[in-house]
């Protein structure tokens, strides 16, 4: 009970009644049913001790003076009727005053008559033998606001009635500063996550929750009893297990509980780093972990979906504008190779006719037909391909696909033929024409069976019989051209790489990786695909789909 320094004044004229305000904020109330703030007159003063009393309450205080000096706390023993009879250092320091000064006061002289009223019914039940502890915040005009904790013991000789009590006073403000200061920090760091779209939480070494934001609820659609501070990790894993939210690997004929025990031990062994982890729904969910020194995990989770998406129209812009590139190569490529054919290629048609007229009527005029036709059919092509560099329209005619493939078979299945390769051919003649561009569809035809020659040439192991199956069908509102090989057939990683414009995957020298490339272009510009499928029994099955006309 300690207070600020005032003008020392003689003992038969108290200070004046200005007291110090107790403050019950923070620490407990002072007493069950706290007074209210306003001035109450001071109690009856007891009846005085009689001299010999209190020379020897003096005499008992004296033996605890060395020890209670050394106290980390301010100390004092008041007797019954409220004079000090002792006070150690710390008291005396906190006063401001002298010791010798301090003993000749009451308490209702040094701390004033309204904070002496609320701390004489405290000091009753001591002197009664009752052991009182509070605490609670205290506003000194020469200290400040200090939070004191309190603690009134009797002090009494023989077991009988007290006739004194010690007051033991704890200077608690640091701590309760830093309680309230990180209590502050806490609440406002749970202001800033609760506001946050990403999803927070801390677990402790032992695997339980110390926090989780809303985000983190909402993300993974944790119901709200799950943010609990407390929560067992096992409590997670299970709430997904029963939504049926297992990982890749899990084996859902396993006991629940071996599931849950071998997820939480994964996520509580996991180095710190990034993870991405994709959900049933198809969310991308980033997870960062940091290791605190005594094993916290504290996690962060962010959707980056669209992140991902974003990257993958980037990706695809970029592929896009990477093949427009290399059309427009194919296009200057084509142009000068069709120029470079055509001079040669006008002086192969104009002989190949006059060998014609010059045969005719003998056993060679059908082989000079041949070479005419096939003459003619080249220029169409180099036409074609003149057409395709140049960006023109392609010629829009009726088209009977069984006659179209027929023709893109004519060379080329004889050069097949030659290297031992059978040619197996089934068209469908029931179609109805498609309106499109004879010449190019034969080309786009030529090219397929050629791919497929080069393929089965290659083999270092033959089979027994290296063939190609030409096909021809109707499936639905399409019409459906499949050129099969049984070579070596083509990875499925590549399945979509072989039609990039100079991919090849023959040897250096042995490709251009034009062929699939402009087949793709035919194909497109007919409002059809191409692909590639599987293969039963091993090869490579490349697909063409063309719409056919209604009706």
């Amino acid at each position: 009970m300690s207070s600020t320094r005032a003008p020392r004044r003689s003992r038969a004229a108290p200070p004046p009644a200005r007291a110090e305000l107790w403050h019950e904020s923070g620490g407990g109330a002072l007493t069950p049913g706290a007074a209210p703030r306003a001035r109450t007159p001071a109690p009856p003063r007891p009846a005085p001790l009689d001299s010999a009393t209190h020379e020897q309450l003096v005499a008992d205080v004296s033996l605890l003076r060395g020890i209670l000096d050394a106290a980390p706390a301010r100390v004092c023993v008041v007797s019954r009727d409220r004079r000090y009879l002792y006070v150690n250092r710390d008291f005396a320091e906190f006063s401001g005053r002298p010791v010798e000064e301090i003993l000749t006061l009451t308490t209702h002289q040094l701390i004033g008559p309204d904070l002496a009223a609320r701390l004489d019914p405290i000091a009753d039940r001591a002197l009664a033998g009752e052991i009182v502890s509070f605490e609670g915040w205290v506003d000194y005009r020469r200290n400040g606001r200090r939070y004191i904790a309190y603690t009134f013991s009797p002090f009494a000789r023989g077991g009988g009635p007290g006739d004194a009590f010690i007051n033991y006073m704890r200077d608690l403000t640091e701590l309760k500063e830093r309680e309230e200061a990180a209590a502050a920090q806490r609440a406002q760091l749970r202001a800033i996550l609760e506001g946050i779209a990403d999803g927070v939480n801390v677990v402790a070494p032992d695997a339980r929750l110390v926090l989780a934001n809303p985000g983190f609820l909402r993300m993974y659609g944790y119901p709200d009893r799950l943010g609990e501070p407390g929560t067992p990790l096992g409590d997670f894993v299970r709430d997904r297990l029963r939504r049926g939210d297992l990982r890749a690997g899990e084996d859902p004929c396993r006991p629940e509980e071996e599931l849950v025990l071998a997820r939480v031990a994964q996520f509580m062994s996991a180095p710190p780093g990034r993870q991405e982890e994709t959900r049933p729904d198809g969310r991308i969910i980033e997870l960062r972990r940091e290791r605190l020194p005594d094993g916290t995990l504290v996690n962060t989770y962010t959707d980056i979906t669209a992140r991902r998406e974003a990257e993958r129209a980037r990706r695809a812009s970029r592929d896009a504008l990477r093949r427009n590139e290399r059309l427009s190569a194919i296009a200057s490529l084509l142009a000068g190779v069709a120029h470079e054919i055509n001079n040669p290629l006008a002086v192969v048609a104009a002989q190949s006719l006059l060998l014609a007229e010059e045969a005719e009527g003998t056993p060679l005029a059908e082989r000079a037909e041949k070479v005419r036709m096939a003459a003619e059919r080249c220029g169409r092509i180099v036409a074609s391909l003149l057409a395709s560099a140049r960006a023109k329209p392609l010629r829009r005619e009726e088209v009977d696909l069984a006659r179209a493939v027929e023709a893109g078979l004519d060379l080329t299945a004889e050069v097949a033929r030659g290297a031992g390769i059978a040619v197996e051919l089934d068209v469908a003649r029931d179609l109805p024409p498609l309106r499109g561009d004879r010449d190019q569809l034969a080309h786009l035809v030529g090219n397929l069976v050629g791919n497929a020659r080069g393929a089965l040439a290659g083999m270092e192991a033959p089979p027994p019989q290296r063939r190609i199956a030409v096909t021809l069908a109707r499936d639905g509102g399409f019409a459906v051209l499949r050129v099969a090989d049984n070579g070596p057939g083509i990875p499925e990683a590549l399945r979509e790489r072989v039609f990039d414009p100079f991919f090849s995957t023959k040897p250096l020298g042995e490709g251009t990786g034009v062929g699939l490339a402009l087949c793709r272009t035919i194909a497109k510009a007919h409002g059809g695909s191409i692909g590639v499928e599987e293969t039963p029994g091993g090869g490579a099955t490349l697909v063409v789909r063309l719409p056919l006309p209604p009706g």
